[in-house]
């Protein structure tokens, strides 16, 4: 009996510190609150082909952590970059959307929806990671009526430059 009642009298001893420490990470969890994103139902512009110049910009790793991410992961960016530059555009088609959604404090400031973004992959070819663009009425993107790629054939829905 004495053995049972000393170590019960080490976890009261230890208890207040454990609880300390699990209610700061909860707060801690609470505040910091990854979000998560998750597809959701096609819109007009799922399916829709992108022809992107170089000008407009490129894409970059996501550096945020969130539920959902996969590795490789990355994000369009506009970036001001040489309009003379050589490099050809690319063909890109809008594969699926998808929505970021926040939770904790981010919730509270910002709200529950977090930015649309449109998963696009190369008309010629997979790649090894995922590719978003949000909206591309911000992006600068122009919407054509009769332009095809001539190399092949394949109808051009926005132009982004």
């Amino acid at each position: 009996m004495q053995k049972i009642k000393s170590d019960t009298s080490k976890i009261r001893k230890w208890l207040p510190l454990i609880l300390c420490v699990l209610s700061f990470s909860s707060c801690v969890l609470w505040i910091e609150a990854p979000s998560h994103i998750e597809q959701i139902e096609d819109d007009e512009y799922v399916g829709k082909t992108l022809l992107i110049h170089h000008s407009a910009g490129g894409f970059t790793l996501k550096e945020h952590w969130y539920f959902g991410k996969q590795s490789g992961d990355s994000y369009f960016y506009s970036k001001h970059l040489d309009k003379n530059s050589d490099l050809p555009p690319k063909l890109y088609k809008i594969v699926a959307k998808y929505q970021e959604y926040y939770h904790g404090f981010k919730r509270l400031l910002f709200g529950k929806y977090g930015i649309t973004q449109y998963l696009i992959e190369f008309v010629d070819g997979k790649t090894d990671k995922r590719l978003f663009m949000s909206a591309l009425k911000r992006r600068k993107c122009k919407e054509q009526i009769n332009l095809t790629d001539p190399d092949t054939g394949i109808k051009i829905d926005f132009v982004c430059d």
